[in-house]
């Protein structure tokens, strides 16, 4: 591994995805022994499925337990029924939650069938502040450079909200939704940006080259909402984990 300062963050680079993966597994597992009721930020995607799947199969062989640890997850469709198989709620589930020892009542996913998305995203904000905020929060970046699903021209000052997905987004995330299964809604519930930046430490997972462009525009352009993941180079406590293909010629 090598790593580089960008601003406020920290890259580190990785041969490949698995090596990614294992540095990535051991930061939350420290993360737990070090602070056993810690509150970790969650995300989802195609980038977090190996992540996952890493961390069920080797939590308790590394001694840690997740049974007081609390998880927030940053976003979720809306309008989606929970116990569709194509919500957050069920991903997280399929591919985490029914895999560890993590208490049901300890773990808060964005409500996607409430009635009242306003208050839902008012009331998600709260038992955030009320958790005494998130330690570690994990992130993905979008190809448009999104993170959460707070899309190009979110304000950083936003919190909780209800949003709108780009084209982008939606032709990235269409495959999860086959024809045969419910329509991919167009809206989502997420964490603001001004929510995640609260996080005391923020770490971004990317691998593969479809991230390139992404990342090159969050590392070597200006901090603009127009590519919301360049505001992490603000935090001074995040940390970009990417392997060789993602970084491609960067640096």
């Amino acid at each position: 591994m090598r790593s580089k300062r960008v601003g406020g963050l920290t890259v580190e680079v990785y041969r490949d995805m698995r090596e990614l993966i294992n540095a990535a597994a051991e930061l939350l597992f420290s993360q737990l022994r070090s602070k056993k009721e810690s509150v970790i930020g969650l995300a989802t995607g195609s980038t977090f499925l190996p992540f996952y799947a890493y961390v069920s199969a080797n939590y308790r062989k590394e001694g840690i337990s997740f049974r007081d640890a609390v998880t927030f997850n940053l976003d979720e469709y809306y309008p989606i029924a929970n116990e569709d198989s194509n919500s957050y709620h069920s991903y997280m589930t399929a591919n985490l939650f029914s895999k560890i020892d993590i208490q049901a009542a300890n773990v808060h996913i964005p409500d996607g069938s409430a009635v009242n998305p306003d208050l839902e995203v008012m009331e998600y904000e709260g038992a955030i502040l009320r958790a005494g905020g998130i330690d570690l929060q994990f992130l993905g970046i979008g190809r448009n450079g999104h993170i959460g699903f707070n899309e190009p021209g979110t304000s950083f000052e936003s919190r909780t909200h209800v949003t709108s997905l780009t084209d982008s987004t939606l032709a990235a995330n269409r495959p999860f939704f086959p024809d045969s299964g419910s329509p991919m809604p167009v809206k989502a519930i997420t964490m603001g940006i001004a929510t995640i930046l609260s996080a005391h430490r923020l770490v971004l997972l990317a691998f593969g080259k479809t991230k390139s462009d992404a990342l090159y525009a969050a590392l070597n352009g200006p901090v603009t909402k127009e590519v919301p993941a360049s505001v992490l180079r603000k935090h001074g406590k995040a940390t970009f984990m990417v392997d060789e293909d993602a970084l491609g010629e960067m640096f």
